[in-house]
């Protein structure tokens, strides 16, 4: 047999897996059956909704901010989707109305089912959309103070996961009420969520002088923090800047930024070093002020139920719920009670968790008389396991489920 012979066989074997291959991968693409295509009609949900993860240089493990980087999850955007978990919001719609609601409009989420099950067309290429980049100025307009990390704080190769504080001198000389705040990432790719303290004790600074990096790590036994954070911050959620009410912010006190650092499997095994920056919107003296209360669950369930109840002593006006949620629920439900009899709902959480804590500002502030009482009831899983870890706002960690009401207090406020 000539070696000539041998070549036109081995030649026309892979011509015939080559055709094979295609015509297999032909048939088993998904026929085009969306209505909807990527470039004209999925890009600027994705844009608005997910970009600012899912990105170049996000947070998250993949971009969906161009069809390339978008169309191969297209069935794991769909379960996402389905599943409620993306974008990332645990209240119930209608149950309670929020400022900086975060759920998928029902017709948004029916375009992106039906284009990740019909074939995921991509559109015109000529109408192909530029990704956005990373943001070059504060979604709030320009803040009254800028701060930024003293230095920056490197997260090695090795490590996956840190939780850091730094503290951030204010350099005000007289007191300031902060009605809002906002962060600019230095290194976006692993600052998942960042909470921000007022400190006028310089316990912060103790424990800042006492580490030998930049900032300090968190530690069973320190008492720090023992408030609620002024703001929590996460990429793609909206911060928020409140009307006629505000946090005191006494002179020369210390900002702290509670850093929560997390590769994931794209960045591991890289080193980063963020120095990000916080900004701080003020009002003036006659804003009401705005103060937390605590509401603290049993540490052990009745049955598959944990209920508890706070009551209200004065006149307020709720502004926001931060819940923490350390045990395996499925729904907690928070509603207020007034001497009257009426209930007011203010939150109702499905699968709740920790991943992405969360500050649920209401539209408008509920008034509450005197007399009122704040319930919250919560459904766990069977054999739910409580994970006891560090609270946000100082709580005791031996009760599961921890939530802060923000006020202010006598008349209504109406923004």
């Amino acid at each position: 047999m000539s070696t000539r012979y041998v070549r036109w066989c081995l030649g026309a074997a892979v011509a015939l897996v080559a055709v094979g291959g295609q015509i297999e991968e032909t048939q088993t693409h998904t026929p085009i059956a969306s209505r909807w295509n990527y470039n004209e009609h999925l890009f600027p949900i994705f844009r608005d909704n997910c970009g600012s993860c899912h990105r170049d240089g996000g947070i998250a493990p993949m971009s969906l901010v161009t069809y390339r980087s978008a169309y191969p999850w297209a069935q794991s955007i769909r379960e996402e989707v389905l599943g409620l978990r993306m974008p990332p919001w645990k209240a119930e719609d209608g149950f309670g109305d929020f400022r900086n609601g975060h759920a998928l409009p029902a017709h948004e989420m029916d375009m992106i089912l039906e284009w990740s099950s019909g074939g995921y067309p991509q559109g015109p290429r000529a109408q192909s959309p530029a990704p956005p980049g990373e943001p070059e100025e504060w979604p709030l307009g320009a803040p009254a103070i800028e701060l930024r990390m003293a230095e920056p704080f490197t997260l090695d190769w090795s490590t996956n996961e840190a939780v850091r504080y730094f503290v951030l001198p204010s350099g005000t000389t007289e007191e300031r009420f902060v009605t809002g705040a906002d962060v600019m990432p230095g290194a976006a790719a692993i600052v998942r969520d960042v909470a921000i303290y007022i400190d006028a004790t310089g316990t912060a600074r103790a424990l800042d002088a006492e580490d030998d990096g930049p900032g300090f790590g968190e530690a069973e036994g320190r008492d720090f923090p023992t408030t609620a954070p002024l703001a929590l911050w996460s990429p793609g959620r909206p911060s928020v800047r409140q009307d006629g009410a505000a946090r005191t912010l006494p002179a020369s006190a210390d900002i702290v930024a509670r850093v929560h650092y997390k590769k994931t499997w794209i960045t591991e095994g890289e080193e980063f070093a963020d120095q990000s920056r916080i900004g701080l919107y003020v009002g003036d003296e006659g804003d009401r002020a705005v103060e937390s209360m605590l509401l603290s669950s049993p540490e052990r369930a009745s049955a598959l139920t944990l209920t508890f109840t706070q009551e209200v002593d004065t006149d307020i006006s709720a502004l926001a719920v931060l819940p923490e949620v350390a045990i395996e629920a499925k729904d907690v439900q928070v509603v207020a009670v007034t001497p009257a009899g009426t209930r007011v709902p203010m939150l109702f959480l499905r699968e709740p968790d920790t991943a992405w804590p969360t500050r649920y500002w209401f539209d408008e502030p509920i008034y509450l008389p005197a007399g009122s009482t704040i319930e919250v009831n919560a459904i766990l899983h069977p054999g739910a396991d409580h994970t006891p870890g560090p609270s946000l706002f100082g709580a005791d960690p031996s009760a599961p489920i921890r939530l802060v009401v923000d006020y202010a207090a006598d008349e209504a406020l109406a923004n």
